[in-house]
């Protein structure tokens, strides 16, 4: 398995430069953000759609997406590629896409037995219905936030990341990312009052 940089640098010294590859070379070697922005607009359309085959969600797989450029971004130094950059952008997202749903399946028992647990009631089909309500409400709400605060908050409760992880991945302290979920926390209780009996 090759360094990313090395891999890149072996099309050049061959004389053939497919564009992937230059890309790939000027954004680990000379950490040219806008040659990773050209490979970030020339795959992530057909990822996105490739994702979406996986987890059937449109917004969910741009997310997915969106975080494995930003891991490529933020590990351009360590990356090993044995392939071309797309089969490696393929196997990143895959990956994620499988990890993500492992995690939603997990979100999804706790957080329906916490629900059922603060509404009082077994389910049924008067039930699950509101808890589907519930649930797309609680996603509305979300997407309300600050465009910031609700990444951050997505990366820690449905991507199962801590905080120190999280402050990692984004470049920022830990105390922003706290400052984050607490306002989101409490945007989310204050909004979802209605549906939990005191």
């Amino acid at each position: 398995m090759m360094h990313a940089s090395q891999l890149a640098k072996k099309g050049i010294t061959k004389g053939v430069v497919p564009e992937h590859q230059l890309l790939l070379y000027k954004m680990c070697q000379e950490d040219d953000f806008k040659a990773f922005e050209r490979l970030f607009h020339q795959y992530y359309s057909y990822l996105c759609k490739y994702v979406n085959t996986i987890i059937n969600c449109e917004y969910k797989a741009e997310e997915v997406v969106s975080d494995v450029f930003i891991k490529l971004w933020n590990n351009r130094k360590r990356l090993r590629i044995d392939n071309s950059i797309k089969a490696y952008l393929k196997i990143s997202v895959r990956n994620q896409s499988i990890d993500y749903l492992r995690k939603q399946m997990k979100v999804k028992k706790v957080r329906d037995n916490l629900l059922q647990k603060e509404l009082g009631y077994q389910p049924s089909p008067e039930s699950q219905l509101i808890l589907h309500e519930l649930e797309e409400h609680i996603e509305d709400v979300i997407r309300q936030l600050p465009p910031k605060g609700q990444h951050i908050f997505r990366l820690s409760r449905y991507n199962g990341l801590k905080y120190k992880e999280i402050a990692q991945q984004l470049d920022i302290s830990i105390k922003t990312v706290e400052t984050h979920m607490r306002r989101s926390l409490i945007r989310l209780r204050q909004e979802l009052k209605p549906y939990i009996s005191e």
